[in-house]
């Protein structure tokens, strides 16, 4: 059985790409069982994905979040170490004695780290542990840790450096944050695997997309915080509406951040939004866009996936980024699909660039070529296309744990 559990997320956050990820688990071992332990908000919105409930022999299991430190995965509390540990207790007393189990942590917290190192431990032989990690990594690399002997011994920085037993692994969603690891933590490099975040199929849109026709639309993907590069984005939609007048038009897919004055968003297609978007009309603003603006932070993204990122591929948008090693390891396998600023701070010039070559005739062919890569590097992130992956990287680091057929 293949036990998944969320000790981070409710609700929406990081559904559609948690319901890919246990569909490329269900691809890669039909015979086994999955069972998902998470927050019921958060399994409700699972349920919502016919890929996911299609495939038979997923079970949802309700497994509220401990009510501590919501969000904040770095904390280390001894009550909510124990909520991990005895859920995942539970659920793996749950499983009939002989049969194996891989506890597939779909997101980390410091304690539930060691809470599944201690369970792989406690039964051995039996039980299995693959630890995914998103932006924790850059919680990992941060200077301060707690002085509290205790905390400290069950940060993520311990998490990285402690010796777990055998059939305990990593897990990073991207080539690129592997090799970023390697210098900065090599003993949890060498227990690492690469499974690259999937692509949500009951988002995955039918036909060839938009034409490139005028207004040529540029979008900022997610909330729109300094950050995420709010500023730089509407800073670029001023100069280029200045330059290119309505031939050019700007939106916002995503919310405001909370507070944030809806003056300056003025220069927008449509008003924006303070409150959350649901799913439907995230992906129906998506879906009229030509170009994703992506200002992803090059420190943070260095140790972390994109989800927006992946977004603009399952919805065959070209991207205008920064140089950062997700993003060049996306372009080396899959060949031109955007235009890449070597700075994060250069991607307005660049996209000036892009603008002024393309109007007043816009560059069909170029731009088709884009797409078209785009939809391989689709293609390969499907989660069937990813399931004999994720099938070698268990035979390989915890031979025999799971059955094939």
């Amino acid at each position: 059985m293949i036990i998944v559990y969320e000790p981070t997320w409710t609700g929406t956050d990081h559904a559609p790409g948690n319901s890919a990820t246990v569909q490329v688990l269900a691809h890669a071992f039909p015979a086994e069982r999955i069972r998902i332990l998470a927050d019921p908000p958060h399994l409700a919105e699972l349920r919502r994905d016919a890929a996911l409930t299609g495939l038979g022999r997923v079970e949802f299991v309700d497994a509220p979040l401990s009510p501590l430190f919501p969000f904040r995965p770095q904390i280390v509390a001894a009550r909510r170490l124990w909520h991990e540990f005895r859920t995942m207790r539970r659920a793996i007393q749950a499983v009939p004695r002989g049969e194996k189990v891989l506890l597939f942590l779909i997101s980390t917290t410091a304690t539930s780290l060691f809470a599944a190192s201690w369970l792989v431990r406690l039964n051995p032989g039996r039980v299995g542990a693959m630890v995914g990690w998103h932006g924790n990594l850059n919680d990992a690399s941060g200077t301060w840790r707690p002085r509290n002997p205790f905390a400290r011994a069950l940060d993520f920085q311990s998490g990285l450096a402690a010796r777990h037993p055998a059939w305990f692994r990593h897990l990073v969603l991207e080539e690129g944050i592997k090799t970023a690891m390697a210098p900065i933590w090599p003993e949890a490099a060498a227990r690492t695997d690469v499974l690259p975040l999937p692509i949500n199929l009951a988002e995955m849109p039918d036909g060839a997309g938009v034409g490139l026709t005028e207004p040529i639309r540029i979008g900022l993907v997610g909330q729109a915080t300094a950050a995420k590069g709010g500023a730089l984005f509407l800073d670029t939609a001023r100069r280029m509406k200045a330059q290119f007048g309505d031939r050019v038009a700007f939106h916002l897919v995503g919310r405001l951040a909370d507070g944030a004055d809806p003056a300056p968003f003025s220069i927008l297609a449509e008003p924006p939004v303070a409150e959350h978007l649901p799913r439907a009309e995230f992906t129906a603003r998506l879906a009229r866009l030509h170009y994703v603006f992506l200002p992803l932070d090059q420190g943070y993204y260095g140790l972390a996936a994109s989800g927006a990122l992946i977004d603009a591929i399952t919805w065959l948008k070209p991207v205008i980024v920064p140089r950062v090693p997700i993003v060049e390891a996306l372009f080396a396998a899959h060949g031109d699909i955007g235009h890449i600023a070597d700075r994060r701070e250069d991607m307005g010039a660049v996209l000036e660039t892009v603008l002024e070559a393309m109007l007043p005739v816009p560059d069909a062919g170029h731009y088709a070529a884009q797409v078209a890569n785009l939809r391989a590097a689709r293609t390969a992130r499907e989660p069937a296309a990813l399931a004999a992956r994720f099938r070698a990287i268990m035979n390989s680091s915890m031979p025999g744990l799971l059955r094939e057929e």
